[in-house]
């Protein structure tokens, strides 16, 4: 689809790029498709998980088209990591190979996480930095209402750097992409430690429910908005 944007319940909400220290995050497009491909179909990026990595390209485009789509209708969705320069997430900074925490608390992440000035993002985006990754939230039906479900994919490269971190917290940080004041749920393979230490990092909560899907093996995880949360 082009052209106008499509309206939506979010009353005019509409896709934003972010920038924080070392990342720009932008909604994903259709030029992103390669690059989305390789890294759905790398297995390394789904070591810990209970999905399959993608084996078809005609796959990622079905994927990405409804993840387009999720913009257009919804005014949030999925965004591309991809680095303000590249020396800037080389090297582990675990030990693990866990991401380490590069943000202390939600006032420096929100500090961080500040919409890009169109001209600095578009000269950012015309040089097509790697992409780190794909992090973003969709609305989702859930137990009779309305929340939002998290994600996010990276690149095994960059493991360990806080790529994830720094880039779920300018997400969840950003008032236009609803966070803030809605619930946000994430699920995720109970045995995917990684994923866990990061949820637990973004303030999830895991949960006794019954994972939507129902596949075995997965968990529920929660965050609260800050409202209930009472922050």
């Amino acid at each position: 689809m082009h052209g106008a944007a499509t309206p939506s319940f979010d009353g005019g909400r509409r896709a934003v790029l972010l920038r924080t220290e070392r990342l720009l995050l932008a909604p994903v497009a259709e030029s992103d498709l390669e690059e989305l491909f390789a890294l759905h179909a790398n297995p390394l990026a789904f070591a810990d998980d209970l999905t399959e990595p993608l084996t078809d390209r005609e796959q990622m485009r079905w994927v990405l088209q409804q993840w387009i789509r999720a913009w257009q209708e919804h005014g949030t969705g999925y965004l591309t990591v991809r680095p303000t320069a590249v020396r800037s997430v080389r090297g582990r900074t675990a030990d693990d190979g866990t991401a380490a925490d590069t943000t202390t608390d939600d006032t420096a992440a929100r500090a961080a996480a500040r919409t890009a000035p169109d001209n600095a993002a578009a000269g950012a985006l015309t040089t097509r930095d790697p992409l780190l990754g794909v992090v973003g939230l969709t609305p989702l039906a859930f137990e009779g209402r309305h929340v939002l479900s998290a994600y996010w994919r990276l690149d095994p490269a960059v493991t360990g750097c806080g790529i994830a971190t720094e880039a779920a917290r300018a997400v969840l940080a950003d008032p236009r992409l609803g966070a803030r004041d809605q619930k946000v749920i994430a699920v995720t393979a109970a045995g995917n430690r990684p994923s866990l230490a990061l949820a637990a990092r973004l303030g999830f909560l895991r949960s006794e429910q019954e994972a939507p899907g129902g596949r075995t093996g997965d968990v529920l995880l929660v965050r609260r908005p800050e409202d209930e949360a009472g922050t």
